[in-house]
């Protein structure tokens, strides 16, 4: 039976999507609250500069931890559907993270005062960045157990919890306590919170014993080109923006923009949740050789997602001028064009993270490597280019024109291995088409 059959038969793929996509828009939901009350309590300043301090952590999880995740995945799917544990596969995780780990926070403590003089924050507050760092690392792990063990109710209640806990945190702290530093504060409680209730989910048979075998070896060697893609995709994603819009603008035109892709955001969250649920799936399509299932997901499945993301992007086009200081506060007015376009850039991406586990499930980590590596590099010139004479707006076409190039190449690259691709930019054409429009 072919992939397309089985999701008509409701089977485990949709249940998994179901329960996924569920819990995930809960979680965007909580985030998007979190999002409107940040902005009111903090102001335009403020939320640019907690923006820039949670990216700090997130430099810190690209080097340490995200480049390894596709390989967990992958490796843990397959040494679970064997033994029913991922401990070999976990905890070669742990080891190959260690140094990283090591070696940024010491890098972090080295150069605490002048990040701390640059970000606008106490000294004790990149500590906190710090704890923040290692209890997000710890829960992503051990969420990522469930998204190789394929329990995506599971996986998606990690996402939910973590989200919960720090808007309850935040709406809970008196007003006049409430700080960017605070905020980060919180927002390390929360993950550590949610760590302590994955822990107890997951139980001790599950990574037990504390072993790796060649699994490490294996999973560092399939891992290795994606610290390049992670680092690429920083300079080409929303966080190396803020770094240049805040060189040449105000901090405040940073919470403009941040604004603008903390919206976009709910929207592509979408695209990840069936790239997460893909990725296990494919790998395993992959390596039985099952060319006719994959070529179902590309002739038909594929097709029919991304116009209905098409349809939704469409949607919040049309709704954004009047819809984002309706709920943000006019203060924010500045946000709806910034968002409009990167709109635009989410039907690129929506594409691009649609074929990216069909890659990474074949073993083309390198590819996949210099596709990022291409695209980030287009974004930081863009950057430089357009950001000095347009702004944040300019920041939004780089973004546009990046995301755009890593999705034609990644389509040409699948269509040399697998075919059947070369119909799928027509879904997603007319979104841009409706930006020109309007």
């Amino acid at each position: 039976m072919t992939l397309t059959g089985r999701i008509r038969n409701i089977g485990p793929f949709l249940r998994s999507f179901i329960a996924l996509g569920a819990l995930n828009y809960a979680a965007m939901a909580l985030g998007f609250v979190l999002t409107v009350v940040l902005t009111r309590r903090l102001g335009v300043e403020d939320y640019g500069r907690l923006a820039m301090v949670l990216m700090l952590g997130q430099v810190l999880l690209l080097a340490t931890a995200n480049w390894t995740h596709i390989g967990f995945v992958r490796f843990g799917s397959e040494e679970f559907s064997v033994s029913g544990r991922l401990s070999n596969a976990f905890w070669s995780r742990m080891l190959i993270a260690a140094p990283f780990a090591v070696l940024t926070v010491s890098a972090l403590v080295w150069w605490r005062s002048s990040l701390a003089a640059y970000l606008g924050v106490p000294v004790w507050a990149i500590g906190v960045v710090i704890v923040q760092f290692l209890a997000v690392f710890v829960l992503r792990s051990l969420a990522a157990v469930f998204q190789a063990r394929q329990e995506m109710a599971r996986y998606g209640a990690m996402l939910v919890l973590e989200k919960a806990a720090v808007l309850i945190l935040v709406v809970a702290l008196p007003l006049a306590l409430l700080s960017v530093s605070v905020v980060v504060a919180l927002y390390a409680v929360g993950a550590i919170l949610v760590v302590l209730v994955a822990v107890s989910m997951l139980g001790r048979q599950t990574l037990m014993p504390v072993e790796c075998g060649d699994t490490s070896k294996r999973m560092f060697a399939f891992s290795l080109p994606l610290l390049i893609s992670c680092w690429a995709g920083f300079f080409g994603a929303n966080w190396f923006d803020f770094i240049i819009i805040r060189q040449f603008r105000p901090v405040s035109d940073v919470g403009l923009y941040s604004l603008g892709w903390q919206v976009v955001a709910v929207a592509q969250q979408i695209t990840v949740v069936f790239s997460t649920l893909l990725l296990p799936k494919l790998s395993i399509m992959v390596s039985k050789g099952e060319t006719s299932e994959i070529r179902g997901f590309l002739e038909t499945t594929l097709p029919r997602w991304l116009i209905t993301m098409s349809i939704l992007f469409i949607v919040i086009l049309l709704t954004a001028r009047w819809v984002l200081p309706a709920i943000f506060g006019h203060a924010f007015e500045g946000s709806a064009p910034v968002l409009a376009l990167l709109v635009v850039a989410s039907s690129a991406l929506a594409l691009f993270n649609s074929l990216v586990p069909l890659v990474s499930a074949s073993g083309l980590t390198w590819a996949l490597s210099g596709v990022t590596l291409l695209s980030a590099s287009a974004n930081v010139l863009l950057n430089f280019v357009l950001i000095p004479s347009f702004g944040i707006i300019g920041a939004a076409w780089a973004t546009v024109l990046a995301y755009s190039l890593s999705a034609g190449i990644i389509l040409m690259l699948v269509h040399r291995r697998f075919g059947h691709v070369r119909h799928l930019p027509w879904f997603i054409a007319p979104v841009p088409l409706v930006y020109l429009t309007i």
